[in-house]
């Protein structure tokens, strides 16, 4: 698995197994909730982004002006990487109860079977209760550090020039972000603790980072973003269990 295909391909993957029996409805629940957040969450950020793109622009001095174009391109990237960070993470504590249980599903169905579709049934309310308290556990880290990130990055877009380093800030931590959130529910389901999962993404820094960016992209596509998030679970996963499980 290669960093720039890597990524693409396990999410290609998840949506291909989306739609497995076992899985469908799953992802059918959330998604109904998901759309109903969808259109609001689209109305606003797409007014915000005008207004925003428009401000910085303008602020842009003359002597600057013929790198606009490139100015523009970035900070809209950079709106985008926070449209799909924010629209995740609420989307994903909403259906945080239901991608636990695929994370289990799809770890049963790579060890062949050694962790049985009628035991995770069994204990399908245990399973959807502990991911909803592990996706809190989850804001909890991802909050603060990203006040801290968007503050650093709100500062930088002010200095000329400078300010073309606060998308890459702004986008390597949203896809830093999105693969721990995708990787942590197959770890969750394997008793493995959060700041162990952390140690493990950290050893392969390159692929984790392909895999968040990959995920950030497709959430930020309008429509797409309402299955991509059970897909990115699924691919989230197969990568555990591929490259992380002991």
């Amino acid at each position: 698995m290669t960093t720039v295909t890597g990524g693409p391909s396990l999410i290609l993957e998840g949506f291909r197994l989306l739609w497995r029996p076992d899985i469908r409805w799953l992802v059918v629940v959330p998604l109904l909730i998901n759309i109903v957040l969808f259109v609001s969450a689209t109305g606003f950020a797409a007014q915000w982004l005008q207004s925003w793109i428009t401000a910085i622009t303008a602020s842009i001095p003359e002597w600057l002006q013929w790198l606009a174009w490139i100015i523009w391109f970035l900070f809209a990237v950079l709106a985008l990487a926070i449209y799909a960070f924010i629209f995740t993470i609420i989307a994903n504590l909403i259906g945080s109860p239901f991608y636990g249980v695929i994370a289990q599903r799809i770890i049963a169905s790579e060890t062949n079977g050694k962790q049985s579709n009628d035991a995770v049934n069994q204990h399908f309310l245990k399973t959807a209760w502990q991911s909803v308290l592990r996706e809190v556990h989850l804001i909890g880290y991802f909050l603060p550090r990203t006040v801290g990130v968007g503050i650093v990055s709100l500062i930088l877009s002010f200095i000329p020039v400078v300010n073309l380093l606060a998308p890459i800030i702004v986008t390597s931590w949203a896809a830093w972000c999105l693969c721990l959130q995708y990787l942590d529910y197959a770890a969750d389901s394997d008793g493995v603790k959060f700041r162990d999962l952390r140690k493990k993404v950290s050893a392969n820094r390159l692929n984790s980072i392909g895999f968040g960016i990959s995920a950030m992209l497709a959430s930020a596509v309008p429509l797409v973003n309402l299955v991509i998030l059970p897909a990115s679970v699924v691919a989230g996963s197969l990568l555990w269990c591929r490259q992380h499980r002991d």
